[in-house]
């Protein structure tokens, strides 16, 4: 029995998206070990552009987190990566600069700001009712 939750445990461990990415998170987004961030929400990672593209496939696997190439500019490899479930990132995008460093954008969930309520209309001030004629 005992045996049996060992390895139920150390599969869950496998399969899990946490035990895959193996670095940190940044808004809930998994990035690998070695990953350096360079700007507010934009990281440098370690990898080559396929080795990235391979760990995020793991990571995030296409069926359940829609992903699209970006337009090629100069020569820059770029791959966006779609949240649909409600979390802290709403997407993120893979791309390698023209240097050859591989580079994560993780964009936030946009935060709801409280709109005030419409302008009520003015109220019409109360005017007499006309009267009917053939009444003096």
């Amino acid at each position: 029995m005992r045996t049996l939750l060992a390895l139920t445990g150390l599969l869950a461990l496998v399969v899990s998206p946490a035990h895959a990415a193996g670095g940190f998170k940044a808004r809930g987004f998994f990035l690998p070990d070695g990953a350096v961030k360079v700007d507010e929400d934009r990281y440098r990672l370690p990898q080559a552009w396929e080795d990235a593209v391979k760990f995020y496939r793991a990571t995030y696997p296409p069926a359940k987190f829609p992903r699209h190439t970006l337009r090629n500019q100069s020569g820059v490899r770029a791959m966006h990566i779609g949240n649909p479930s409600p979390a802290e990132w709403e997407g993120a995008n893979l791309y390698e600069t023209s240097r050859g460093e591989v580079r994560v954008f993780v964009m936030g969930k946009p935060e709801k700001t409280e709109e005030p309520p419409p302008p009520m209309p003015p109220r019409k001030a109360e005017q007499p009712r006309p009267r009917k004629s053939g009444n003096p």
